[in-house]
């Protein structure tokens, strides 16, 4: 255990990311640029600057897309499941202690099922409850995840509704969990729904479940996602809710409020539909077609 746990840190210290810096807002295009606080780890500084035109809070400079998709593939569920990484407390309104946070070393094993508990006790109900108000789930049913982790709450609509599922993942780890459990993988990263929207195949539900705010491009990815909807299709959206969850960390090039969220779904041609609790530390919100 102790030795997995060195293996983990060791290839972590041994990675670098590679930085670009944004000279205007990513969502808007203002240059008002508000400096506003920073995080560091693996010897790096990751810098956040919030935008003072739409207050979109975004790092600033930030990974380039290829640094945060090699890190994704080989290094993210790699260090969470060993539990290392980054980690920062603090940054939480109103803060509450789960049961999962820990400092101690996990193997492989006991780490895998415990992020596979985590998700599938905080993340499979408020997803199918709020596709349910939107959308039929039953065996006609095509739900896309994109970011599919171990691919838990797919696998869980899969076994109660009879649904089609589908997911996009990264991570050569969680990758290996998915088709296991005989989830489609159609994809490895949020851009390759830029060649899905030319597919035949529809989705009635696309969902970004902690992992919209890990992307680099997030307003062309939705854009992309919407043209893989069916008529009548959803997009569910969590992340981490800036006003109450204020959560700079390196995974996260954006931390969106309600306000920056739905600005995107807009300028993406959708309209943003907030569900969940306005005070919850995550932000939830369904951008209708």
């Amino acid at each position: 255990m102790k030795k997995n746990r060195a293996n983990k840190e060791k290839e972590l210290l041994n990675f670098s990311f590679d930085f670009e810096l944004l000279e205007a807002c990513p969502l808007c295009g203002s240059d008002v640029l508000i400096p506003n606080g920073k995080v560091e780890w693996l010897d790096m500084d990751f810098w956040y600057a919030v935008c003072g035109k739409c207050g979109l809070k975004f790092m600033n400079p930030r990974p380039t897309q290829k640094s945060y998709q090699d890190f994704y593939k080989n290094l993210f569920w790699e260090q969470k499941v060993a539990n290392v990484g980054f980690h920062m407390p603090g940054q939480m309104w109103n803060t509450k202690r789960y049961k999962w946070d820990n400092e101690k070393a996990w193997s492989k094993k006991e780490g895998t099922k415990t992020v596979i508990e985590k998700h599938r006790e905080m993340r499979v109900k408020i997803i199918s409850d709020t596709l349910s108000g939107f959308i039929t789930l039953d065996a006609r049913t095509d739900i896309l995840e994109v970011g599919a982790g171990f691919g838990v709450t797919l696998e869980e609509l899969r076994k109660k509704y009879k649904s089609k599922v589908y997911a996009i993942e990264p991570s050569l780890e969680a990758q290996r969990a998915i088709k296991k459990v005989g989830t489609a993988l159609i994809g490895s990263y949020a851009e390759d729904l830029g060649g899905l929207r030319n597919k035949k195949q529809k989705f009635d539900a696309i969902i970004f479940s902690h992992s919209l705010e890990n992307t680099v491009y997030p307003l062309q990815i939705i854009k992309w996602a919407k043209q893989c909807l069916k008529k009548n299709g959803i997009i569910y959206v969590q992340c981490s809710n800036l006003l109450t969850f204020d959560q700079m960390n390196p995974y996260h090039p954006y931390i969106f409020s309600a306000h920056s969220l739905g600005l995107l779904a807009k300028k993406a041609g959708m309209k943003p539909l907030r569900a969940g609790e306005r005070l919850h530390r995550m932000l939830t919100v369904v951008f209708k077609k």
